[in-house]
């Protein structure tokens, strides 16, 4: 364990036993270990096959007053089953602060990304991505209106430059109208900015990625629940160094889910472009998205067998899910099962020195 892991486990013990004034000590700790499966042979995507199989613990503590300011620090202690590292196979810390109103959020610091409510689905994260990518390097703040209704708006450092590191930073915005009734619309965006190392070879290109999903929607059931979402993809996409200009891929997506019991049946149908034109000189680096937008067949259909459930007074969560990936050239299928556990403590509240209460 480095020096730097030291640290952030000292702060985190001087944190908890601070004798701080008029705030509350919080302490807590979240547990995942996710099994994701991939076969994809006789797509256009047999290389894509792999298993991921991760655990990961995240202990945390930190401070709030007056019900709406939080400072915390945490670290992300992550393990890959079988990668034969000494220790573990990666430690990342989250250190942020945030606000939190009724109708206003705000975040400044490294933190979860589940702090954001958009719904930014497959064509722009990849489920595997979100869970190795779990934080957010930057600022956030967001607007709650009435309902379910929210505009956000975040700004996510991915790197920074280096002579061995390409300088990139992504812009993050989501919104939705959702009044509670049946009928229900809004956006996802993201707009990448891929630029170069401090110390550039030749073929180093800068790229402009943007990438945005106007939708609507309907929710309806009684004994069971059905979500119907019709969206539009856009993308914009522009590589400095091929100097041939933007390329515009574009397509609809249609999904559709009934639920019960925790039990849900999706399918979502993509018809439209290669949303990744550049994968081939740029891969995973640029592409954050589930591979199969990428079809070059103009069709990509998946239809979901899953189940999701919380225990225990919220804190135990069970997923399983089955896929299957239709490409226009084959059928793969994946397999997805995941286990969460998040405990939280709060101390009682602490008067300011000499104050009685």
């Amino acid at each position: 364990m480095s020096l730097r892991h030291w640290t952030l486990v000292v702060c985190l013990t001087a944190l908890s036993a601070a004798d701080l004034q008029a705030q509350r000590l919080f302490a807590g700790v979240d547990f995942t270990t996710r099994f994701d499966n991939r076969e994809y042979a006789g797509t256009h995507f047999a290389d894509a096959s792999q298993t991921f199989f991760s655990t990961r613990l995240t202990p945390q503590a930190g401070i709030r007053w007056d019900e709406r300011n939080t400072l915390a620090v945490a670290v992300d202690l992550l393990q890959d089953f079988g990668d034969g590292s000494d220790f573990l196979s990666d430690v990342k810390p989250l250190i942020y602060y945030k606000f939190e109103a009724p109708s206003v959020c705000a975040a400044a610091g490294i933190f979860p990304r589940e702090t954001l409510r958009g719904d930014y689905g497959e064509a722009f994260f990849d489920s595997s991505y979100l869970f190795y990518h779990n934080r957010i390097s930057g600022v956030m703040g967001q607007y709650r209106g009435r309902g379910a209704s929210f505009v956000e708006l975040a700004i996510d450092w991915e790197g920074m430059q280096s002579k061995r590191t390409r300088e990139k930073f992504r812009l993050l915005s989501a919104g939705l109208y959702d009044r509670g009734g049946v009928w229900y619309g809004g956006y996802t965006l993201t707009l990448l900015h891929y630029a170069k190392t401090s110390d550039p070879a030749p073929d180093e290109g800068v790229v402009d990625h943007l990438l945005v999903n106007p939708f609507v929607g309907a929710r309806f059931g009684n004994r069971f629940e059905f979500d119907i979402r019709l969206g539009y993809l856009q993308s914009m996409q522009r590589d400095r160094i091929a100097e041939n200009g933007w390329v515009t891929p574009k397509g609809g997506q249609l999904e559709i889910r009934v639920s019960r019991w925790g039990l849900t049946l999706g399918n979502s149908l993509y018809v439209g472009q290669n949303m990744m034109p550049l994968y081939e000189r740029y891969g995973q680096a640029l592409y954050a998205g589930n591979p199969f937008f990428g079809t070059p067949d103009s069709v990509y259909n998946r239809t979901e067998i899953g189940y999701a459930r919380r225990f225990f007074g919220d804190t135990l969560g069970v997923r399983a899910g089955l896929f299957f990936h239709c490409d226009g050239k084959g059928l793969g299928t994946s397999q997805l099962l995941e286990v969460n556990v998040r405990l939280q403590k709060t101390g009682r509240e602490r008067a300011f020195s000499g104050e009685k209460r």
